[in-house]
C-alpha cells in the first residue's frame, strides 16, 4: 500500500490550504514544491519524500473558517 492511500484510509484528508514556507524550513524540506500535505484533527502529515514529515501544530497552515 502507498504512504498516501495509508493516509486516506487512517482518516485523514488531501489539506487544500496554503502552507508558510516556515514550516518547510523547521523541517529542513529539500524540495517544498514536492510537498504534499494531509490532515485530520491534531495532524498534519506531509507525503511529499520519504521523510513523511508530521506535525500537530497549525502553525504555518492555513486555517479555514467552519460555517456549518
Amino acid at each position: 500500500m502507498r504512504f498516501k492511500e495509508y493516509l486516506l484510509k487512517a482518516g485523514y484528508r488531501l489539506f487544500l490550504g496554503t502552507v508558510d514556507s516556515s514550516v518547510y524550513e523547521f523541517f529542513s524540506c529539500p524540495q517544498p514544491r514536492r510537498a504534499v500535505w494531509f490532515h485530520k484533527p491534531g495532524s498534519f502529515q506531509c507525503a511529499g519524500c520519504k521523510n513523511q514529515c508530521e506535525t500537530d501544530s497549525t502553525r504555518g497552515f492555513q486555517i479555514f473558517l467552519d460555517f456549518s
